[in-house]
């Protein structure tokens, strides 16, 4: 009777058994651990950022590029390519190059990841994590029974889920493949994938993996992934160079690092921070004969940096470069930097103006272009791409060049009174922004200047329908007749910002061809209409721009060249304009103040028009 007994439930088992040994191979081959675990580390490319002698760069946007760059010599070697290291504005007094960024290897969206080998990680941070969360690490299998148990009594008494047990290996295994819930189903998994780890990997690279992959926390929303990442981020520095004091502070924040986030939470991982400190000066990982703990006040301006690089805008900078430079790999890194460093400094100022407003830049070398929009939860290529704009005065220097072909010459002299037009739609006379000083300007003034009367006048005299078929060549888009639509010529035309790129890289190639005439009447920033804006570094220099305006300000633009790249900058208001009042906002106060930010401080000198 036993026996047969025996028999049914060793029959019964069997399905048991095979449902088990399935869950367990589904657990195993849906978790793809070969991409984490041992997996290659990228490589980095052998490429270097050129900062030019006699150009500017901002001391805390270069030292946190640096930090994230594959440089790591110390700072000190760089000191005596400046001028005065000690100021806020660095002149650069030696030309230096700088390795690039680091290659980004998280593949979430607004995340940084910066993986490292398993022996570039400090013995105090491997060591301290396994004697303060794991010590039987290096014996156990993946799992702990004694650490299992323990949870289980604990479970019991409360009724609930309340204590976890976990390794360093279950942690990992939670922390790339499921989510904080407390479930049996979740716990179970967890253990599968630990006890597997443990038998297929070695243990340093399971550590490995795990300083590589666990989250540690999020700065300017962006995640950091990484001890890395987080070594570089929180304390601008490569993990080689943490103190004891700094390490005990990113093991602190890995029981939580929202709950003990460094400018949310300060006193709090304050007090984790000095436990931890002392737990590692207790398992005698560094020297304590000396004083490397922190003063309130060393810990207050850890946090206020921290904050400053926040609200600059540095960390979705850095992150916004990098994804940037997987999909264009001649990226001028740093100019890419400064671009957005620059544009979240501008719309913070913008603000008590009006607070939707946005960013869009198309820029780079004539035969390149790279986009950036300040809007990060919006699409990219449309905004750029698709989204058109009134160009405003922008459309000026493109029709001079048309009168010139024409044969018209640049100092020929141009009646600056009012014309009139007798169109269908009635007469028309354009107004000026201000009053010409003179009945006659030579042209080149009339450009500067930015002046409307001259502009129709030129067209009207070489003839509607000839300006009309050179436009239409640039501009395909434009209403005809032009006889008909002559406001066409003041800007009242809408254009993509790219579309508005690619307009002015024909016209900087036509430029080259004909002698470059009216690049050069806009290359003088003390004659144009940016004369009251422009910086005293930049007052001297020679570079070509050209502002607009149009729709009561909510459209500004400025497009420019400094010989290294052409950028067309739109600055405007995003929403709906329906019952709204204009803004008082132009493009020699937003997007050329944006412009000018960018140029002078990039760690490039204005270069001349290159034709070849």
């Amino acid at each position: 009777m036993l026996l047969k007994r025996l028999k049914i439930l060793l029959l019964l088992s069997v399905p048991f058994v095979a449902l088990c040994v399935i869950f367990v191979v589904k657990t195993i081959n849906d978790a793809d651990l070969s991409q984490v675990i041992s997996g290659k580390l990228s490589e980095h490319e052998q490429k270097s950022v050129i900062f030019e002698e006699g150009s500017f760069i901002v001391k805390d946007e270069f030292l946190f590029f640096k930090a994230n760059s594959n440089d790591e010599r110390f700072t000190s070697v760089f000191k005596n390519k400046f001028e005065n290291f000690n100021e806020r504005i660095l002149s650069i007094n030696e030309t230096f190059e700088l390795k690039a960024l680091k290659n980004n290897n998280c593949h979430y969206n607004r995340c940084l990841q910066y993986k490292i080998p398993f022996y570039n990680i400090p013995i105090i941070l491997s060591k301290g994590l396994i004697g303060i969360e794991d010590f039987r690490f290096l014996d156990h299998i993946g799992i702990d029974y004694i650490s299992i148990l323990r949870a289980i009594v604990a479970d019991i008494k409360a009724g609930a889920l309340v204590q976890g047990g976990s390794t360093l290996t279950q942690q990992l295994v939670k922390n790339i493949y499921f989510t904080n819930e407390k479930s049996f189903s979740r716990k179970i998994k967890e253990a599968i994938l630990a006890v597997y780890i443990d038998f297929k990997f070695e243990k340093s690279d399971i550590l490995e993996a795990y300083f590589n992959e666990v989250f540690w926390g999020s700065l300017g929303g962006v995640r950091v992934k990484g001890v890395h990442t987080a070594a570089v981020l929180y304390f601008n520095k490569p993990i080689s160079e943490l103190d004891p004091y700094e390490s005990a502070i990113l093991v602190s924040m890995l029981k939580g690092p929202g709950y003990y986030h460094p400018i949310y939470r300060t006193e709090r991982l304050k007090g984790r921070a000095n436990f931890i400190f002392n737990k590692l000066q207790d398992l005698n990982l560094f020297d304590s004969n000396e004083s490397y703990q922190w003063s309130d006040e060393k810990w207050d301006r850890w946090r206020q940096g921290l904050k400053d690089f926040q609200e600059k805008g540095f960390y979705e900078a850095i992150y916004l470069t990098t994804t940037r430079k997987n999909k264009d790999k001649d990226l001028n890194e740093y100019r890419f930097f400064k671009t957005v460093v620059a544009s979240k400094g501008l719309l913070e100022d913008l603000k008590k103006v009006e607070e939707n407003l946005a960013v869009k830049i198309s820029f780079g070398p004539k035969d390149k272009e790279t986009f950036y929009y300040s809007k990060f939860e919006r699409n990219v290529e449309k905004a750029l791409l698709e989204e058109r704009h009134g160009v405003g005065s922008t459309l000026k220097p493109v029709l001079y060049q048309i009168y010139l072909q024409h044969g018209y010459k640049i100092d020929d002299l141009v009646s600056t009174e009012p014309v009139t037009l007798d169109l269908i739609s009635g007469v028309w006379t354009p107004s000026e922004s201000h009053t010409p000083h003179a009945s006659e300007y030579p042209i080149s003034q009339a450009l500067q200047e930015s002046l409307n009367n001259p502009i129709v006048r030129l067209a009207r005299d070489i003839g509607f329908e000839k300006v009309e078929e050179d436009l239409k060549s640039r501009i395909a888009d434009i209403k005809t007749p032009l006889s008909e639509y002559p406001a066409q010529l003041l800007g009242a035309v809408e254009l993509s910002v790219h579309e508005l790129h690619q307009v002015y890289r024909d016209f900087l190639e036509k430029e080259c061809e004909q002698g470059s005439q009216v690049y050069e009447a806009l290359a003088d920033p003390r004659k144009t209409t940016i004369r009251r804006m422009v910086k005293p570094a930049l007052r001297d220099q020679h570079f070509f721009g050209k502002t607009g305006t149009s729709n009561n300000g909510f459209d500004n633009l400025f497009v420019g060249y400094d010989g290294h790249d052409l950028f067309t900058i739109w600055v405007g208001y995003e929403g709906s304009r329906a019952n709204k009042k204009g803004l008082r906002l132009y493009g020699s106060t937003t997007a050329f103040r944006l412009y000018q930010e960018i140029i002078l401080y990039s760690g490039q000198r204005i270069a001349s028009l290159a034709c070849e």
